[in-house]
């Protein structure tokens, strides 16, 4: 994953101006994302991606999220293969990002802050506005927790008639990232 920081900094770089020296940044290379179908089934459709990078510009509120695709694992083997292959093609779109802002973030106050950017998966960017998620300030770290729903098809994802009851149109993203403060 170390490979990736430097890929961080540069999409941060281009696509967030950011003025790496002079600005307080908080870093985490192991943040947790899930996405779950929150269906009862026998087989559920969940999946939990545990070394996902950020960085967090504290003067500015920007942030930028990377995770590779292939890091969410499955309890279900099979399911992990289908996402893969079928579903997300990680070995065409082997990442996925978001780069955005926090509208309202205040880094002396733990509080719901609203986040916007853009979130890229699949080869599809969409634009995000106003996702509330918890950040909690403490001990010299920057926690940012919450959940929020996206919508399938909005990523051109086919899913087969076959399995279309087995997978929703919604599907609920949580997000645990605890960032530490980098030492400029």
């Amino acid at each position: 994953m170390k490979q990736f920081i430097p890929f961080l900094l540069i999409v941060i770089g281009f696509s967030v101006p950011l003025n790496l020296q002079a600005q307080q940044q908080y870093l985490t290379r192991n943040g947790i994302i899930t996405f779950d179908s929150k269906l009862n089934s026998f087989v559920p459709v969940k999946a939990e991606n545990s070394s996902v990078s950020a960085i967090l510009n504290v003067d500015g509120g920007e942030i930028a999220v990377l995770a590779l695709v292939k890091g969410f694992s499955f309890k279900n083997s099979l399911m992990e293969e289908h996402f893969n292959e079928s579903y997300a093609e990680s070995d065409i779109h082997p990442k996925t990002t978001f780069t955005g802002k926090i509208s309202n973030f205040d880094i002396q106050d733990s509080k719901t802050c609203l986040f916007s950017g853009v979130l890229s998966f699949h080869g599809v960017e969409k634009q995000l506005n106003e996702i509330p998620l918890i950040v909690e300030i403490k001990n010299n770290r920057i926690g940012i927790n919450g959940e929020f729903q996206l919508v399938v098809s909005d990523f051109d994802i086919k899913v087969p008639r076959i399995v279309r009851s087995k997978i929703p149109e919604k599907i609920y993203v949580s997000i645990n990232l605890d960032l530490e403060k980098l030492n400029n």
